[in-house]
């Protein structure tokens, strides 16, 4: 029975489906079973309402193919494909301009802080408003960006003078030329008043070079400054046969560095931590207390080295920086002994007589076999040596490039070790 007047339609094709009839003996009694067979057609399922179970048909098939097919995402119109390629479009023409004013205003504060420290460099060096006017035409007239770097790389100086000078056809005189070559020789290798001495590790510049002894097992890393933060003072990690040292948070460290014609100093900090991939950057805690001690007495090691020095006249310091050999080491030079050095300079002995101020080249042996260190040193001090026919000439290093400084570190450091004495 339908059990409603709407109800029968759906039951059309069930009436017409096929019966297969069992009969099964039980007991004497004939049961008949009857098992429907649903025809092809849409599929159906049960509800109970009212009276019986009435079969309502399903909206889809239930198969595979119908589930992907609904499944699908639909596909997108035109429209949606020109908005989705404007959006990341303008996104990355917003990323590239953010790009772009971050670097700006990192060249600018660069710039900023490479003129505040050429105004800085003027002073300590007592150059005269003239002596800086004509270094500002050079500067103008060579194009340089960071001024600063005429106070730091002879090269750069002497490249300067040569390409603008008269030989050059260049816009500078020769008067002006012979000018700036003496302002050069009076930042180079004047005498320079006494900077602030350094109280604390947040006066600490970039790129001071540091010298830091492990306290566990006494080994000395060098390493420069990245930046004195808020959070700790900032230094590159030291690499120990390709990989970056690895170092635990309370590690204590002493370290010694030195600044031109200042003083030694010395500190002792511990390790907060380590940041960056591969533990590029060691985080040190800031020290108040900084210790300064005499430059005699900052990594001097005795040596024998021999060497053959050579005098340097002003006139030939032009030479520095271009492809020609800085002196002719064809002619006759004084032999003799290096019998100390250090960071700041070394002493040297022979049976020749030098003048106090007086400029003097040698070369210097260098942990690479196949190279050695040139270096440039002014005599601060000459005194007999004993009773003897020898002279001891006190000199320091003058117009030393960073790699040229780090090789004579790594020199003293290898004398230190076959002397069995400490570096530090």
């Amino acid at each position: 029975m339908c059990g409603g007047a709407g109800l029968c339609a759906p039951t059309t094709r069930i009436a017409a489906a096929s019966q297969r009839v069992d009969r099964i003996s039980c007991g004497g009694a004939t049961r008949r079973r009857v098992a429907p067979t649903i025809a092809k057609g849409p599929r159906y399922r049960f509800q109970n309402v009212g009276t019986g179970m009435i079969p309502i048909p399903l909206a889809i098939d239930p198969n595979y193919i119908t589930i992907l097919e609904y499944l699908r995402p639909p596909r997108p119109s035109a429209a949606t494909l020109w908005w989705v390629l404007a959006t990341i479009l303008g996104a990355g023409l917003v990323f590239a301009l953010f790009e772009i004013v971050s670097r700006y205003i990192r060249r600018s504060r660069q710039m900023k802080k490479s003129r505040d420290d050429f105004n800085q460099l003027t002073l300590v060096c007592q150059l005269a408003p003239e002596e800086v006017t004509l270094l500002r035409r050079l500067i103008l007239v060579c194009g340089i960006r960071r001024p600063d770097r005429l106070f730091t790389s002879f090269e750069l100086f002497n490249r300067c003078l040569e390409e603008q000078g008269p030989a050059a056809s260049g816009p500078l005189s020769e008067s002006d030329i012979a000018r700036l070559r003496i302002i050069r020789n009076k930042v180079f290798f004047g005498e320079r008043s006494r900077v602030p001495p350094i109280r604390s590790t947040h006066a600490l510049r970039p790129n001071q070079w540091l010298h830091l002894r492990r306290m566990a097992n006494g080994k000395v890393f060098m390493a420069p400054v990245i930046e004195a933060g808020d959070s700790g003072l900032l230094v590159a990690t030291p690499r120990i046969k390709g990989q970056y040292m690895e170092v635990k948070p309370g590690e204590r460290f002493e370290i010694y560095f030195w600044r031109d014609r200042d003083a030694s100093y010395h500190f002792a900090s511990e390790v907060i931590g380590q940041s960056g991939m591969h533990y590029l950057i060691t985080i040190f805690k800031h020290v108040d207390d900084v210790e300064r001690i005499q430059r005699r007495q900052y990594h001097r090691v005795e040596t024998s080295i021999p060497v053959v020095a050579f005098p340097l006249p002003r006139e030939e310091l032009d030479r520095i920086g271009r492809n020609e050999p800085i002196i002719d080491t064809e002619r006759p030079g004084l032999r003799g002994y290096v019998v100390d050095i250090s960071g700041a300079g070394f002493a040297f002995v022979a049976r020749a007589e030098l003048k106090p101020n007086d400029l003097i080249y040698i070369d210097l042996p260098s942990e690479d076999e196949d190279s050695r260190i040139p270096v440039i040193g002014k005599i601060l001090s000459v005194s007999r040596r004993g009773r003897t026919d020898e002279f001891i000439m006190h000199a320091e290093f003058a117009g030393l490039t960073t790699d040229a400084h780090e090789k004579i570190f790594r020199l003293i450091y290898s004398q230190a070790r076959q002397e069995a004495l400490p570096a530090v």
